[in-house]
């Protein structure tokens, strides 16, 4: 696409602000089968992303939508939902569940170019305007990437920057199609990005949100059973309130009062933990830490596993280079293969015992399998 003809796409972006427009376009984007989209959105001061504004290119033709005017947002919901219809986005785990909270929708059929490219052998998690530069020789403004994107009206310089996100996302995306079905990766493709949706919108409930909170393995079985369900209360009021979780308590907030399991949380005041948490959440802190004071020993959870053995961590660092080999051959990001978070399940007790790691599985067990199945049975010996 020549710089003129992408000037002219941008200058000619359509506002959409009624729910009658909104429904025509995303008729059209079904009947012409393929969609480039993207997002913008704030989520500065709040646990829920609030979407601003989603960016359609159809056909050459973009479309600016305004979320804050559309009351039915149905149409989107039909539109991500139907498997007959490609969606074409760049790194879109935060676009799938921006959407989701928006529309309700479990997206089906998505194509995502940063993705793609890490099939292709391009940098893992390469941005899409390194990723446009190197294929069309484009440099793309930053200059509003950190825009107030809620207020209105939005300025020229917004709607060329939203309108460039998506005007060239369709041909970057037909150069990988082209390079994905030579190399027949396009089943790959679709596995991992739907794996990408699963991740997203199957998150484990507050009841497991302790698994995030680091350094939770220094507590004994008492202090694990109090971050548990403190983590889960403020990952309950959180979303209830609809503000980050670090605006009500942070991590190592958790952590010292599950550790300390004190008589009154004022205790605490002056010994790490702010009085202004005390102050506004105390009695309902108190509250758990009491009940978790108070259970019997047989109702306390086992005490995490103990950190990776040197040997397992030499094991795990063998497997990397051998994956990362296998990623070398084929011409794929090494990343897909080798990074470190995908491959430490298999060192986890009951895979030893059992079976891989979902993740592993299909297009990876194509590659790895043999690998895995020679690991897995070192481990259990």
């Amino acid at each position: 696409m020549s710089p003129a003809a992408m000037q002219s796409m941008t200058e000619q972006a359509q506002w959409v602000a009624t729910d009658a427009g909104f429904a025509e376009l995303c008729a059209a984007a079904r009947a012409a089968g393929t969609v480039a989209m993207d997002t913008e959105f704030e989520r500065t001061d709040t646990y829920f992303s609030k979407l601003a504004l989603v960016q359609f290119c159809i056909d050459e033709k973009i479309s600016l939508l305004d979320p804050l005017t559309i009351v039915d947002a149905s149409p989107l919901r039909g539109l991500l939902e139907d498997a007959a219809t490609r969606k074409v986005l760049h790194s879109c785990s935060e676009d799938v569940e921006v959407l989701a909270s928006w529309c309700g929708a479990r997206p089906r059929n998505l194509f995502d170019t940063q993705i793609a490219a890490a099939f292709c052998g391009s940098r893992y998690g390469i941005g899409y305007r390194d990723l446009v530069a190197d294929a069309f020789g484009v440099e793309l403004d930053k200059d509003e990437t950190r825009s107030n994107w809620l207020r209105r009206p939005l300025s020229a310089a917004q709607m060329r920057y939203a309108a460039l996100d998506v005007a060239l996302l369709m041909p970057l995306a037909a150069r990988q199609i082209d390079e994905l079905e030579q190399y027949g990766r396009l089943g790959w493709l679709a596995e991992e990005c739907e794996r990408l949706v699963q991740d997203v919108l199957d998150r484990p409930g507050p009841e497991l949100a302790w698994r995030n909170v680091k350094r939770a393995g220094a507590l004994g079985p008492r202090g694990l059973a109090a971050l548990m369900d403190l983590a889960a209360w403020r990952e309950r009021r959180a979303r209830e309130l609809d503000r980050p979780k670090g605006w009500l308590v942070k991590d190592e907030h958790l952590v010292l009062i599950a550790g300390a399991l004190p008589a009154h949380l004022d205790e605490l005041d002056g010994q790490g933990v702010p009085a202004g948490i005390i102050r506004r959440w105390g009695g309902e802190l108190q509250d758990i830490v009491d009940q978790v004071r108070e259970l019997s020993a047989s109702e306390l959870p086992s005490a995490l596993p103990p950190p990776m053995s040197r040997a397992d961590g030499e094991r795990l660092k063998k497997f990397r280079k051998r994956a990362a080999q296998h990623a070398r051959e084929l011409g794929l990001a090494e990343e897909l293969l080798a990074r470190k978070r995908l491959l430490e399940p298999l060192f986890a007790p009951e895979v030893a015992m059992e079976d891989c790691p979902e993740a592993l599985k299909g297009w990876r067990w194509e590659i790895l399998g043999t690998d895995v199945e020679a690991l897995l049975r070192e481990l259990r010996q």
